[in-house]
């Protein structure tokens, strides 16, 4: 089953020198980033120039098995997990 966490749940992240995930803290274990498949930026509200809600998203397979969507709030420098497959 799929969960999904539509507002995200916070998670600390481990970032190489490039800004690239290493890896993050969830469900109390540091889970190391095996691979990136995708990364995709949106801007909610495009059409409203005072809107500045930049999101990346990057869809990843750690070292311990998860395949995830985590986003990342450009604008606070915030990460969350907001999808995980099984």
């Amino acid at each position: 089953m799929t969960r999904l966490w539509p507002q995200g749940e916070p998670v600390p992240m481990q970032l190489d020198p490039a800004g690239a995930p290493q890896a993050f803290a969830w469900a109390g274990a540091w889970h190391p980033v095996a691979a990136v498949a995708k990364r995709w930026r949106v801007r909610a509200s495009w059409w409203t120039p005072e809107a500045e809600a930049w999101q990346e998203y990057v869809k990843l397979t750690t070292a311990d098995g998860l395949l995830c969507v985590l986003a990342h709030d450009l604008c606070r420098d915030e990460w969350r997990l907001v999808r995980l497959y099984d």
